[in-house]
Order: C-alpha cells, then structure tokens, then sequence
C-alpha cells in the first residue's frame, strides 16, 4: 500500500488528503511495486489511537504510528466512497493497525479469528506493507473500523424521525472507552466497580452526536441504566431476573471467554463494544465487536498481564488496579455470581474445547501466518530493530521471530491448562447455593440404583437434570424435554455413578430452579 501525502503532515485531526495505491493479487501472493494496482484511491488519513501514538512518558517519540483513513471521492469533496479494498465488503472507513508493541504481529488478528470462531461480531484483518511517501513503514494489519452499516456491524438505521415506538429501539452501537477521536454523546454508569471510585463511560458510537436525538439518547440510556440496576439489585441465583431478559446471553458468555483467555488487560474496561438492534428484530444489549487485543496473550507487563493464571474480569478489584481511572464495569463480577450466566460459561468453554479452541489449532494458525510474514517481518524489523528492546508494556522480549513465537504459544497453552481447571471449579458454590431455598425432595436418599425427584413447577418450559461432584464438575446430564407446569415426579438413574455425596440440580431454560444434595450408596 503506497500512501502519497503530496508533502502534507499527517496529525491527529483533522484528515489530511492522501492518494492511496493498493497492490492486491491475493491472499499467499507477492506483490511488486510495477504490478497493475488493484484500487488507486483518494483518502482522509489521521492519526488514531491514545496510547499508541506515542509521545507518552511511557512510548517517547514512536515513530511508527497507527492510522485512520477515509476513503474519498477526490482529494477535495471530502464525500465518503465506499470500495471493496482488500477483497472485504465494501466500506469507507478503515484503520492500519501498527502492531509497534506485538513483535509478532500476531496477536490482534489472533484475537480477531478466535472472536469470528467464537461466535462474536468482529473485525476482519489482512496484512499490508507500507510506503508512506516513498518510505519504507513496515507490516501493517489493515482492519475493518467499527461502524454501524450492512458491511460491518448490521443493526439497524436510525434516522431522526425514529423517535417512538418499535423504531427507537435501535440500533445503537455503544463503546466503553477512553475519551478520544470524535465527540460523541454520553454517560456515566450509576454504580462504581470494584474498589474503584470511578464509573464506567458510556459513549455512543452510533447514532453520531450530530445526528442523534433527545428521544434516541434517553431511550439508549435507560435501557443501560435499567439493565444495571436490575443486575446490581437482584437476587443473581432467581430463575428470572430482569437484566437476563434484557441481555444477549451467548455473546456475553464468548466476550467474556474471548478476554478471559487472552489475558487482556484493557479487556472490559477499555476498547469495550456492545450493541442494541429493533426489539422488532430480537434487540438486546449484545457484547461485541471485539477491538484492541495487541496488550493481550501476555504482551503486558502490569496487572500480572504476563501470567497464564488468574482471573482477568476482578483484577482490578485487588489494591493495584484500585488507582486506575478506567475500572472494570460491575457487570462481570455481579455476573460471575448468576448460576445461568456461569453455567453457561462452563457448557461453551466445554464446546469450544472440543472443536476449534485447542493449542493445536491456535499454533497451526500462528506458524502459518510467521510462515507466510518471514520475508515481510526482514523488512520490517529491518527499517525498525525492535528485537531485543523493550516496546512498552512488554514483558517477555524476544531476540528473533522463533523466540517470541515460541514464547506466546507456551503462554497460551498454559493459559488455556489454567482455565480448564479454573473454570471446571465453577459450579461448586454455585450449585450449592443456599439449601434454605430448596423445595424438592427425593427419595430414598441414600440411593443405590434411582432415585424420584419431586417438586412443583411454576411455568411451562424444558427442563434439564444435571449432577455435579462436590468438586463442581458434571457427572451426569439429562433432557427432561418440555413440561407442564405443576407438581413433577421424576424418575432419575444413578446406578452409573460411584458411591458418594453429589448435588442434583434442575434447570428450567438455563436457570436453575432447584439444587437438592443426595447420596449414592453402596449396593
């Protein structure tokens, strides 16, 4: 990608316009300077990010900056184009993704093809090299900028007249963040997280403040406000609760999965997304896209970033993270403590487990792309020596492309070793809950074959049985199929398990509605 600013200096706003030329032959493809382009283009381009434009205490003069641009129809209209660049749907906006700190170059696009696997809205990526005005700049991650629209995040439009009714109920797109880039429309949460002072910064990405109205902001703030209260007041073991209904349930389970496992340590509280679409359309608060993985899998030297072991979601609840001005919403915590919530995690990091998040699978995705940037990664290590030196917040630093490669795939595979074990202990006092609540009964109790479960069901719906060791993992698993609401008797077979003391639980749609202990006996 060639970037020509006819001797303009790019800032951090507003746009300068620059002629872009892309050379793109394809996926596994060398491109050549005296190829044909591909796209010959007019742009706005700026600086973006916070920290990672550098001239910070902790980053002095960082020459090798990340961008934003715009595609124009010319170099003086301003008129946003929208062009399939890079073989992505077509769009105008865009960002190049330096990767100063990631010597591996991997990391966002890792996180980015785990969140697609997973499940979540994301960004799609694609590597580039550029030349900005006959300079030599390096391997960029060109990447698709988070925005409402049909080629990236569908929701769906909201115009000024959608003030009322089913059409002001989305779509908003909304993001937990530092403040800077374009002023938005915004809000403070309600509630402090942790140990912290500080709440979370709602801002509202789309509509724009320019186009947004009256009615549209306090629909959208309500609504989040009304999800918060529900979640910090309500009894999180219920079978109902209000937040439930107002959130998308799987795409909480894989965000959290997704930062969980990377490690990342602005994970929650920074570069954070979630989204609301038409009621008509199933809208509810719905976590994604996911942005701003290059301080993750280990990349970070603070808030025990470096460890494979430990929780990312209440790191900051403990005295080191309690200065920091950007906390981590409450909603994780309140969440860890919501049976449903948690048993949903532990059923989707199991699924995962079995299919495409296996170290196996993540290392033939990362040698394949080193394989395919070697001659690339010369280049670019050749204009800026990076190895060996410490690029903040490193922790590891390695002298070569094997050594931080190896590095970030033991990293992950004993990341993934601990959240096995980690989340298997879940259900343990979860399940256990409080037995004063329990209006089941089985009999016998001591069993040695079956055993009868009786109790009263409130609602139609489906049921299942689950059975857990007092060590919280799953021994035994049973549809119970859809059932009438009313008194039920159900026959369960315990003769498969090994004589000890287990906790019987019975879920109605996700929630668990009772947890009774019983005893498997000696024949």
């Amino acid at each position: 990608m060639q970037i020509n600013t006819k001797g303009a200096t790019i800032v951090d706003e507003p746009k300068i316009p620059a002629k872009f030329t892309l050379f793109d032959r394809g996926k596994g493809q060398l491109n050549q300077l005296t190829d044909k382009p591909t796209f010959v283009f007019w742009a706005g381009i700026e600086y973006r990010g916070s920290s990672s434009q550098g001239d910070w205490y902790f980053l002095p003069g960082l020459v090798k900056k990340p961008y934003g641009f715009e595609i124009w129809a010319d170099s003086l209209s301003m008129a946003a184009v929208k062009l399939p660049i890079a073989q992505f749907g077509a769009e105008s906006d865009w960002v190049l993704n330096a990767s100063y700190n990631d010597r591996t170059f991997l990391r966002d696009v890792l996180a980015q093809q785990l969140a697609s696997q997973f499940g979540l809205q994301h960004s799609k990526t694609r590597y580039v090299e550029v030349i900005l005005n006959d300079a030599y700049q390096g391997i960029y991650v060109l990447m698709e900028k988070i925005k409402q629209g049909g080629n990236r995040l569908d929701i769906a439009d909201l115009t000024p007249t959608d003030n009322a009714g089913d059409a002001v109920t989305g779509g908003y797109l909304v993001k937990i963040d530092k403040t800077s880039g374009a002023v938005s429309r915004n809000w403070n949460s309600a509630y402090v997280s942790g140990k912290g002072t500080e709440k979370s910064f709602f801002q509202i990405e789309y509509p724009k403040s320019e186009n947004i109205t009256n009615q549209q902001f306090t629909y959208i703030k309500n609504y989040v406000n009304t999800f918060e209260k529900s979640l910090q007041e309500e009894q999180p073991l219920k079978a109902t609760t209000t937040y439930r209904s107002m959130m998308d349930m799987p795409s909480f389970v894989n965000y959290f999965l997704l930062n969980e496992l990377s490690r990342n340590v602005d994970g929650f509280r920074l570069s954070t997304y979630f989204y609301k679409d038409k009621d008509s359309k199933g809208g509810k608060l719905t976590m994604g896209p996911a942005w701003d993985y290059n301080l993750s899998f280990g990349n970070a030297d603070y808030y025990d970033g470096y460890l494979p072991q430990g929780w990312v979601y209440n790191k900051l609840e403990l005295t080191e993270g309690t200065p920091d001005y950007f906390q981590t919403p409450f909603w994780w915590g309140k969440l860890m403590k919501d049976s449903v919530f948690v048993n949903s995690v532990k059923r989707r990091w199991s699924s995962l487990r079995k299919t495409t998040l296996t170290p196996q699978a993540i290392f033939k995705f990362m040698d394949s792309t080193t394989v395919a940037l070697k001659d690339p990664m010369q280049r670019n290590f050749g204009r800026f020596p990076l190895y060996g030196k410490k690029v903040w917040p490193n922790y590891y630093v390695g002298n070569n492309a094997n050594e931080e490669l190896f590095w970030m795939e033991n990293w992950i595979s004993a990341r993934i070793t601990w959240l096995d074990a980690a989340i298997a202990r879940l259900d343990a006092t979860l399940i256990l809950g409080n037995e004063s609540e329990v209006s089941i009964r089985a009999f016998p109790n001591p069993a040695t074959q079956s055993i009868q479960l009786e109790f009263p069901l409130q609602q139609n719906g489906n049921l299942n049985l689950e059975i857990f060791d007092l060590l919280g993992r799953s021994v035994l698993k049973k549809a119970l199929g859809a059932q009438v609401k009313g008194p039920q008797l159900i026959p369960v077979d315990i003769s498969a398990l090994a004589p000890s003391r287990y906790v019987i639980a019975i879920l109605q749609d996700d929630a668990i509605l009772y947890r009774f202990p019983i005893v498997k006996s000696l024949d």
